[in-house]
C-alpha cells in the first residue's frame, strides 16, 4: 500500500497546510464544475503569482555563472553516479542526488537525443525542494549501453526496453525510498515511455507529470500513417538501423530560433557542454526507432490509458513542433472520462516543445504546477486546482 507524504515542517518549504490556504484563497476555485473536465488554466495561475515552490526559478540574468558557480557544485555534493544492469552487458547510467529532511521520490524519464547534463537546473529544483532524484539515461543515450556504434544515430529494436529500463530502475529507486512515495517526471521522448510505464506498473507511482509527452511524435510533411509503413518496411527489410530520409548526423550547435526553447541562455549553456562531449551527439531518428514510437502509440491508444492507475498532469506546449498535441488530447480525455478527476492536461500559451528551458513568470508558474501537483497527498486535491 502506498504510503503518504510525510509532512516538513514550514520553515523548510512553506508547509501543506500554507499551500492548501493558498488554493482556497487566492486562485479562482470552481467546485460545481463537472469532475470530468480535464483542462487546467494556465493563465489562472499565472496571474495568481503564488510561490508554491520554495525555490525561485533561475533568471536569463547571469545564467551560466549561476549554474557553474552556484548549481552545477551544490548538485556535485548530492551526486552519486554508478551503472545498473537489468541485462548482462547493457549497463544503464543513473544519477542519483540526495535531498536533505526528503519528501518523496522523483524518477526522471529524459527526452529523445537527452542526457542527464541537460536535467540540471531541474534536479536542482527538485532537490531544493526535498525530493531525492534518480535519472537514468534511457538506452543508446548519455553514458548508457547503445545497440548501435553511429554517435549520432537513436536506435531501439523495441519500445518495451525503454520501459523495462525504466521500470527495472523505479523498482530499485522504491526500495531504497524507505516508505517515501515514488513519482514520475518526464518529458518529450520520455513521457511516452513514462505513460506505458505507468500503464505496466499501475500501482508503483504516486502521481506522474507528463511535459510535452510523445504520445505520437510529428513527422514532418510525411503523413503519420505513412511514415509508420516506411518504417516498417525497412525493419522487415532489415534497414532498421538506417538514418530516417530527411535525418542528419549531428553537425554542432543549433540553431536558437530554430530550436525547441523560449531561453536563450539556458539553449546555449547546454549546446555548449553538448558539442564538448561526444557521448552527447545523437541527432538523429533510425527507422527502428521511428518504427518503436508508432507501436508505442498504438499501445498506448488502444488500452495502455486504462491500466494507468496513478493520477496524471499532462501539460501541453501551444507552439509544439516535434509531437502531437492531438494525440495528447485525446488521450488524457478518454483516462477523464473513465476515471474522473484522476487525470488534467494544461495547455502552456507560446511555449514551444521545451516548457523547463522557458522563463520568467511562465518558467516560474509551470514549475509552481508542477510542485503543487506533487505537493498533495490526496488524488482529490487535484481537483481544487482551477479550471478552464
Amino acid at each position: 500500500e502506498e504510503s503518504r507524504v510525510p509532512p516538513v515542517s514550514g520553515h523548510v518549504h512553506g508547509g501543506q497546510r500554507a499551500a492548501r490556504i493558498i488554493f482556497r484563497t487566492k486562485l479562482k476555485l470552481h467546485r460545481t464544475v463537472p469532475s470530468t473536465i480535464f483542462r487546467i488554466s494556465f493563465r489562472i495561475w499565472m496571474k495568481a503569482g503564488d510561490l508554491l515552490m520554495r525555490t525561485r526559478v533561475l533568471q536569463e540574468k547571469n545564467y551560466a555563472e549561476r549554474m557553474q558557480n552556484g548549481v552545477e557544485p551544490y548538485l556535485a555534493a548530492h551526486a552519486e553516479e554508478f551503472y545498473w544492469e537489468r541485462e548482462s552487458g547493457h549497463p544503464i547510467h543513473v544519477l542519483r542526488y540526495r535531498a536533505f529532511r526528503p519528501r518523496g521520490v522523483v524518477v526522471i524519464s529524459h527526452g529523445f537525443t537527452e542526457n542527464a547534463e541537460k536535467y540540471k537546473e531541474i534536479v536542482y529544483y527538485f532537490i531544493k525542494e526535498h525530493f531525492h532524484v534518480y535519472l537514468p539515461e534511457h538506452c543508446g543515450h548519455g553514458k548508457s549501453y547503445r545497440l548501435v556504434e553511429d554517435p549520432s544515430l537513436v536506435y531501439v529494436d523495441s519500445y518495451h526496453r525503454y520501459v523495462e529500463d525504466l521500470l527495472f530502475v523505479a523498482r530499485k529507486a522504491k526500495a531504497e525510498a524507505c516508505g517515501l512515495p515514488l513519482v514520475l517526471y518526464s518529458h518529450s521522448m520520455g513521457g511516452g515511455i513514462a505513460a506505458a510505464a505507468a500503464a505496466k506498473a499501475p500501482h508503483l507511482f504516486r502521481k506522474v507529470v507528463l511535459s510535452s509527452p510523445m504520445i505520437r511524435p510529428l513527422t514532418g510533411k510525411v503523413p503519420f500513417a505513412d511514415a509508420k509503413r516506411i518504417a516498417a518496411f525497412a525493419c522487415a527489410t532489415e534497414r532498421g538501423t538506417q538514418y530516417v530520409v530527411g535525418q542528419k548526423p549531428y553537425q554542432g550547435i543549433e540553431n536558437f530560433k530554430q530550436s525547441s526553447s523560449l531561453s536563450r541562455p539556458r539553449f546555449l549553456y547546454y549546446q555548449q557542454k553538448r558539442e564538448k562531449e561526444p557521448l552527447y551527439h545523437l541527432n538523429a531518428a533510425s527507422y527502428g526507432w521511428l518504427h518503436a514510437a508508432a507501436h508505442l502509440y498504438r499501445d498506448l491508444m488502444r488500452s495502455g490509458w486504462k491500466r494507468i492507475e496513478a493520477p496524471v498532469l499532462l501539460f501541453q506546449a501551444e507552439n509544439d513542433h516535434l509531437v502531437s498535441n492531438r494525440a495528447q488530447e485525446r488521450m488524457i480525455r478518454k483516462m477523464a472520462e473513465r476515471r474522473p478527476g484522476m487525470a488534467k492536461m494544461v495547455k502552456v500559451p507560446g511555449a514551444k516543445h521545451e516548457l523547463f528551458g522557458t522563463r520568467g513568470r511562465m518558467l516560474q508558474t509551470y514549475w509552481n504546477m508542477v510542485f503543487a501537483c506533487l505537493l498533495y497527498t490526496s488524488d482529490a486535491a487535484d481537483d481544487r486546482i482551477s479550471v478552464d
